[in-house]
């Protein structure tokens, strides 16, 4: 199926093209600056030009998507009023335009301590932005997965994780592996109506997600 990567351009997102495209599902890249373009094209993979900040609709449409793999961050260097345009309202506007077009299957890209009332942690704002569009997830009516990754590194994928960690333990995980888990979460049924906490672990990826 098509799936529209929302975040292609980001670390994680480019990391998630390039995994649906070696695979049965055709990715098209969702990116905000035009000049990005060019990167996905030289992949082959097609692109609809779409800012998080306005509705999406239309974005969709031109997609042609089937599903929809939400990647999209507003960085570190960025301060709290970005991160809830992009993190939690922008999370929120792909819910309510996937929703709008029929559309069912949607993959979020969350972190492991998300939660609508963090408080006390330096990246709280943050935390709570992404807790808030978890919860606007969980109460829709998409067939959704969320993906709860600790920190995030550059180190290579191992293709093993642990799906029940502790999540006050502040471990990590390489973001090979999470995209990893993200596209095998596409066909993986037993992940729909789940948030999956993820750090490195020790278990294949295709049996961590096919557990409970």
């Amino acid at each position: 199926m098509r799936v529209l990567v929302v975040g292609a351009n980001g670390h994680t997102g480019r990391r998630i093209v390039d995994l649906l495209r070696q695979g049965p599902h055709e990715p098209v890249a969702m990116v905000r600056d035009p000049a990005q373009v060019e990167h996905f094209t030289r992949m082959e993979v097609a692109t609809v030009v779409a800012d998080l900040e306005d509705p999406l609709d239309r974005a969709l449409e031109a997609s042609a998507a089937e599903a929809l793999l939400f990647a999209a961050g507003s960085g570190s260097k960025t301060g709290p009023e970005k991160t809830l345009s992009v993190d939690r309202d922008g999370a929120i506007r792909c819910i309510a335009a996937m929703e709008a077009a029929g559309l069912r299957r949607y993959i979020m890209l969350s972190a492991l301590r998300a939660d609508p009332e963090s408080q006390g942690s330096p990246i709280s704002h943050y935390l709570r932005a992404k807790g808030i569009a978890d919860e606007h997830l969980r109460r829709s009516e998409l067939d959704h997965t969320i993906v709860r990754p600790g920190r995030l590194t550059f180190e290579e994928g191992t293709g093993r994780v642990d799906v029940t960690p502790d999540p006050a333990s502040g471990g990590s995980i390489p973001r090979d592996d999470v995209a990893a888990v993200m596209v095998a979460c596409l066909d993986e049924e037993a992940t729909v109506g789940r948030s999956i906490d993820l750090l490195a672990g020790t278990t294949p990826i295709a049996e961590a997600l096919a557990g409970p």
